[in-house]
């Protein structure tokens, strides 16, 4: 009986000796595990304890460094905005705003300065060739009236031409024809209707003919442009308005440039005293300033919210309580230097005494745009060569390209790349620093 319970307890223990190794070894593994923790600096990771503590550089509590073996952190669909390009996205929880459709009244300015009106530029040719006996205008921008003598000119041609008439009333006083056509050949020369009836009076040709402005205003080379310049900003005193009874001998073509030679100096004129000239020769050049042009140049993105017709405020600068009303009569696209732009003109009212060419102006133009979409300025970042706006997108931030248009109480006009369902940043400069490199994103998203 004491031999069969010996037996029992016998195969009982050798039972229970499994499970006493097996605690044995979970408990050396976890003793084990427990030895390979480690701790380190979260700033200074080279920093590595096998205890905690703090940070021998900066002080900070060492944590438990991660094994291996740790279980990995899983990555949703909600955290994707955190897995992009530092370039492309930004996590931020600044302001954030929509685009406002609405329509808003803008004012562009545009700087200028008072011109010639070109319309006005008469070129006064030689009707026929000849030698300058005397000159009665001495320079530049000198101011004459209609009728007043510009020069004396001798000239073979002419008194042929007087020879001719004087002949057939001396020796054929009853052909009128030819006599009516001698007359009007002394008349497509250039000679008045008071020159001719002083010839037939006096019987005697005159060897020195005189040559009078058909035009009132100011007087130059026609090599010297009529743009304002250092010469031309000093305008002398209005000229005279008073018509002269004699008609100009000069002829009348208008013209609208200067020649191609180079520019004269301003103080005389390319043609002298004993000088001769031939047929068509152009000798001077007659500005009318009785009624001039403000002109303005602004850039062409903006031009075409201009049109003939449009008001414009016009102020000068040496008189900024003085304000003309006016319209634009002419927007022009210009391509000089490599810049695209666009020339406005005004004409500004006849007889303003205070208007000097060359005058320093400024033009301002009101106008209410179309329903458009609009931002607050500080929501667009110009990078150069575009302007960028951050959109919202799942709690981060992508730079998208945008278009603008014009600006007006603190908000700009955008002409693309933004809907009215966007959100956007208020303040796109927090959202970058000096050394950033922005990506911009595709605008289809």
């Amino acid at each position: 009986m004491r031999k069969s319970w010996k037996n029992k307890l016998l195969w009982l223990l050798v039972l229970l000796l499994p499970f006493s190794f097996t605690g044995c070894n979970e408990a050396g593994d976890g003793a084990e595990a427990a030895n390979d923790i480690q701790y380190t600096c979260p700033m200074h990771p080279q920093i590595v304890r096998d205890e905690p503590g703090s940070c021998p550089i900066c002080g900070m509590d060492l944590v438990a460094k991660q094994t291996a073996d740790a279980p990995a952190i899983a990555i949703s669909s909600d955290l994707e905005y955190l897995l992009q390009p530092a370039n492309q996205a930004v996590v931020s929880g600044i302001e954030t705003a929509q685009p406002v459709q609405k329509q808003v009244q803008q004012e562009i300015t545009m700087s200028g300065v008072v011109t010639y009106d070109t319309r006005r530029q008469y070129i006064i040719p030689a009707r026929f060739g000849g030698r300058i006996e005397k000159l009665y205008v001495q320079f530049n921008f000198q101011p004459i009236r209609k009728g007043q003598k510009l020069y004396d000119i001798y000239s073979p041609e002419l008194v042929t031409a007087q020879k001719e008439l004087l002949y057939l009333l001396e020796n054929d006083p009853s052909n009128s024809s030819l006599i009516n056509g001698a007359k009007q050949k002394l008349r497509l020369l250039g000679a008045t209707a008071g020159q001719v009836e002083q010839l037939i009076r006096s019987g005697r040709e005159t060897y020195t003919f005189s040559v009078y402005s058909p035009y009132s205003g100011y007087v130059l080379d026609p090599a010297v442009a009529a743009s304002p310049s250092p010469v031309a900003t000093a305008t002398p005193a209005a000229p005279a308005t008073g018509g002269g009874g004699m008609g100009g001998m000069g002829g009348g073509a208008t013209g609208t440039g200067s020649s191609a030679s180079p520019p004269i100096p301003s103080g005389g004129f390319s043609i002298r005293e004993g000088m001769y000239v031939s047929t068509g020769q152009a000798l001077l050049k007659v500005i009318d300033a009785s009624q001039v042009w403000a002109q303005f140049n602004m850039p062409s993105s903006q031009a075409g919210q201009l049109k003939k017709g449009t008001p414009i405020s016009i102020t000068f600068n040496q008189l900024p309580d003085k304000t003309v009303q006016s319209e634009v009569n002419l927007v022009e696209p210009v391509y000089e230097a490599g810049e695209n732009f666009a020339q406005v003109r005004a004409s500004l009212p006849a007889g303003n005494t205070s208007t000097l060419i060359g005058q320093l102006i400024t033009g301002k133009v009101t106008y209410n745009t179309g329903m458009s979409l609009w931002v607050p300025k500080e929501a667009v970042l110009d990078i150069g060569t575009q302007s960028v706006a951050f959109l919202n997108n799942n709690g981060g931030f992508k730079p998208i390209s945008v278009r603008i248009g014009g600006s007006a109480d603190g908000m700009v006009e955008i002409l693309s790349g933004l809907s009215a369902q966007d959100t956007i940043a208020v303040n796109a400069q927090f959202l970058v620093d000096s050394e950033s490199f922005i990506r911009v994103a595709d605008n289809n998203r």
